[in-house]
């Protein structure tokens, strides 16, 4: 018998004493025994198996009488092979295939190649418990996510998935149905995009195995335009186009700049063709880069709820600065439009609510947050800051108080008892317009009249609001059920000096997410700025 069988022997038994054992008990009678005698299921090994899915162990053996599920007359089932290879699969998901005991299921299934095992009840028992612990491993990291988002610092509060499936009456169903390929497929989200991210992954580590050691680092020094020679365009036109005997290697000529545009497009960077230290960074990604981002962001995606597929939904992507009105999956877009988010410091948090109603000439309560720690040394700075961006200062009673009676050179953020409020206009920081979907981040969607700031590429410029560049278009798109409320009135609402809030007959979900990487259904690649640096902490915990 070949030694590494014996990785499935309980140490402190003998092989005597385990063959004596199985002859007189059957298979179902040993898993049985196995689950009876240990909560903790730890499988003795060369190192410890745990049977982490101990529970559903339980659930799925109890219900079928403890008989087993992989092997028959003492061979392994054509499920189980399949399984092994779901479980090598699992790379392409973002995960590592040893955490599902790979390495224990080539084993077994190697050994059962070499010889039958039907004598070892007891040897039986062990495998088919590997399998089904490997399964139900695999499925639930599949269907909720492998690391518990309430464990990462990423400031991500969107509502933790409802798990609506019973992964035990699945797996039974799966092996009465030589079905485990489809069942597993079955536990990836609902969205469309995982499926495609998942083949960018497949494509990244195959890059990954065939690409050249020790690929150089390209170093800025200097923009490099259209027509310049520079001998950084040497490897750039080698990684991006290849060697060309005829090409003057060190010109920036128009062949190049169409994959430098490409590069720009793909990083979500201004296609200008000007290589700077935005494009320089972005070809320096090397695949193995790439395989770290792709996984998180297909975590990312197990994590969230199913629910906001089920109808029309807003999507903001903070990383891709931008927020989509879509329905049918993600797949048809209604409305899309740039957005600025939080700076770094006041990064805006990763949640989901519904919108409720819109108000159109908002006045600005500004967050004492704001009031405490930049107003106040304004005002002090400038007598005038108040009076010059239309602000009041108010009691919380709501009487007006003079700023001109305060002692400002005695007030401090903590002897401040009053509120700030902007009136209602062009000038007034939320625009002309509010989108509210109520949450206990006090976040909402809103017009600005500071619109330059739409042109830049990074727009992580708001205290964690989300400025839309295209509000009165959004307003249309929301109200377009109501038939008060058309173009016309819309825009006299928004210039009329008073606030007006219209309740909406339904509300709309809004996922405020974070994904720095996908792919749609062209196979396109979409690669962003980690502008939070929150990728590193969810790699290290799928990877390490």
């Amino acid at each position: 018998m070949n030694k590494i069988i014996f990785v499935l022997v309980i140490s402190f038994f003998s092989i005597l004493s385990l063959q004596a054992q199985s002859k007189e008990l059957g298979v179902a009678s040993e898993i049985r025994n196995i689950l009876e005698s240990s909560s903790l299921g730890e499988l003795s090994h060369d190192s410890k198996v745990n049977f982490s899915q101990y529970d559903l162990l339980i659930k799925f053996y109890s219900k079928r009488e403890f008989k087993e599920a992989w092997t028959k007359e003492g061979g392994l089932s054509s499920q189980a092979l399949v399984l092994r290879d779901q479980v090598r699969e699992s790379l392409y998901d973002g995960l590592v295939p040893e955490d599902y005991y790979l390495g224990q299921l080539d084993d077994i299934i190697m050994n059962f190649e070499i010889e039958k095992m039907g004598e070892n009840a007891l040897q039986l028992a062990y495998v088919d418990l590997i399998f089904s612990e490997s399964y139900l491993k695999l499925a639930t990291d599949l269907y909720k996510g492998k690391t518990p988002q309430e464990a990462i610092k990423t400031n991500w509060q969107i509502q933790a998935k409802t798990v609506k499936v019973k992964f035990e009456e699945v797996l039974e169903s799966a092996v009465k149905g030589d079905s485990i390929g489809q069942s597993i497929r079955g536990f990836w989200p609902e969205y469309k995009v995982y499926a495609n991210i998942r083949e960018s992954l497949r494509d990244y580590y195959k890059m990954a195995s065939s690409q050249e050691e020790n690929t150089p680092e390209l170093e800025y020094k200097k923009l490099i335009k259209l027509g310049d020679r520079n001998r950084l365009i040497v490897e750039i036109r080698s990684r991006l186009i290849g060697e060309g005997s005829e090409v003057d290697s060190e010109l920036y000529d128009s062949a190049l700049l169409k994959e430098v545009l490409k590069v720009q497009k793909r990083f979500g960077l201004n296609p200008d063709g000007v290589i700077g230290p935005a494009t320089i960074s972005a070809l320096n990604e090397t695949p193995e880069d790439m395989i770290l981002r792709i996984a998180v962001n297909l975590e990312r995606l197990r994590w969230l709820p199913d629910t906001v597929v089920e109808d029309k939904f807003i999507m903001v992507n903070i990383a891709n600065y931008q927020l989509d009105y879509v329905q049918d999956n993600g797949l048809d877009t209604l409305f899309s439009s740039k957005v600025i988010v939080g700076k770094q410091y006041r990064s805006t948090p990763v949640f989901n609510g519904e919108m409720s109603y819109i108000v159109f000439s908002p006045t600005w309560t500004v967050p004492l947050s704001i009031v405490r720690g930049e107003m106040i040394p304004k005002i002090k700075r400038d007598p005038s800051y108040l009076s010059r961006n239309h602000m009041k200062i108010l009691t919380y009673s709501g009487k007006e108080v003079d700023p001109a009676g305060l002692e400002w050179s005695t007030v401090s953020v903590k002897n401040f008892p009053y509120m700030v409020r902007q009136s209602p206009g062009p000038h007034n920081s939320l625009g002309l317009v509010k989108f509210i979907f109520p949450n206990k981040f006090n976040v909402y969607i809103h017009d600005t009249p500071s619109k330059s700031l739409f042109d830049k590429d990074i727009r992580a410029f708001s205290h964690g609001c989300i400025r839309l560049h295209k509000p009165a278009e959004f307003a249309e798109v929301i109200l377009q059920d109501n038939a008060l409320w058309d173009k016309e009135k819309i825009y006299e609402a928004m210039h009329s000096g008073k606030e007006t809030a219209v309740m909406l007959k339904k509300k709309i979900p809004v996922v405020i997410l974070y994904l720095t990487f996908w792919t749609d259904t062209g196979g396109k690649n979409y690669i962003r700025k980690d502008i939070y640096n929150r990728d590193e902490e969810i790699a290290r915990a799928l990877f390490q």
